[in-house]
């Protein structure tokens, strides 16, 4: 019997090694046709952006160039979204607030207890050069009869807003706001009754103005409170009833957020300072204490400008003598407000 050759015996096992690997990836790998005639589709490989470089295998073979793998890498994509302001912010501004009582028609016309004046024609005349001769943007009036406010409005054409007016009626008229209105808009129009001679009421304005500019809003009251007079007695009462209702006003403005102002001619000094300051937020334009305690400004008058603590009052002053000793027996008092930004919730904020 014939032995194999000595080469086929030492190939045989590597033959027969290759033949069972063979075999069994025939059995294991089904064909592309087979899974067709299955039904089954191909199964598509899921791409997914890795935010970490992929982790080493151990004992895993290093892929060849240009295979596929079951993961993509690249950078991290992070997308930002700008969060919704939750504030409105106003900005700063500033403006010119003036209070002047102009001397009631009544009082120089004939017959009249003021001898020596000019007509109230004459003198409304001299009292708007005089307002704007101080570059005043707001102005509180008092003893502002009819006849002065039907020259006012003559005579500056419909650029001043006022408040009221006419709108309550002669007695009302005589202590009006008036306002620029390229500067501000009113908003809101309201009256207060205020005790007066005898403690008869009546009806003194206030508005909230909105400034054009910036459309921040502010408050602004006028009042005059009733004197000691010959024809109408001691009102030392009705000025001390007067000024509790003010003082409730201002507190129930200061509330809304907004400055709040206060123009007149209140009759008092001292007697008027302290307990309005030390009772609201409110402050003189011309100094003095603020809260408990009372230290009024070293020079006083009976006409006063007011503020809320958060405004910035400069440039005080007391226009007298000349021309304003014609036009009044009271001085045309003047001072420069700032405003200072605010930033207010959304859910707040009024356009």
């Amino acid at each position: 019997m014939r032995k194999p050759p000595e080469l086929v015996l030492m190939l045989a096992p590597a033959l027969l090694v290759t033949a069972v690997v063979v075999a069994f990836g025939f059995v294991v790998a089904p064909s592309d046709d087979s899974e067709t005639a299955a039904g089954n589709r191909r199964p598509t490989t899921s791409a997914t952006i890795s935010t970490h470089e992929p982790e080493p295998t151990s004992g895993a073979a290093t892929p060849q160039a240009g295979a596929r793998t079951g993961k993509l890498t690249g950078p991290r994509v992070t997308l930002e979204l700008k969060p919704k302001p939750k504030f409105k912010v106003y900005d700063p501004y500033s403006f010119t607030i003036a209070t002047f009582n102009v001397l009631g028609h009544s009082h120089t016309k004939p017959g009249g207890n003021r001898k020596g004046y000019a007509s109230s024609a004459t003198r409304m005349g001299w009292a708007v050069g005089l307002i704007n001769g101080q570059s005043a943007d707001i102005v509180g009036l008092q003893e502002f009869q009819q006849p002065q406010f039907n020259n006012f409005v003559g005579r500056t054409g419909g650029a001043w807003g006022v408040w009221p007016g006419m709108a309550v009626g002669n007695l009302g008229v005589e202590n009006s706001i008036a306002w620029r209105k390229d500067v501000f808009t009113a908003v809101q129009t309201q009256t207060v009754g205020i005790p007066y001679f005898g403690g008869q009421e009546r009806r003194m304005p206030y508005v909230l103005l909105q400034h054009n500019a910036t459309g921040q809003r502010l408050w602004v009251a006028n009042f005059h409170n009733p004197a000691d007079t010959a024809d109408h007695g001691q009102n030392g009462g009705s000025r001390r009833a007067a000024t509790a209702r003010e003082i409730a006003l201002a507190n129930e403005l200061s509330a809304s957020g907004y400055p709040v102002f206060f123009t007149g001619d209140f009759n008092d000094r001292a007697d008027y300072f302290c307990p309005l300051t030390a009772n609201t937020t409110l402050k003189a334009a011309n100094g003095g204490s603020t809260g408990s305690g009372c230290a009024p400004p070293p020079r006083m008058q009976v006409d006063w400008i007011f503020g809320s603590d958060a405004v910035s009052f400069s440039g005080y002053r007391v226009i007298d003598g000349g021309l304003v000793n014609r036009t009044s027996d009271h001085p045309l008092v003047a001072a420069e407000v700032a405003i200072p930004g605010r930033k207010v919730p959304l859910e707040r904020a009024r356009d």
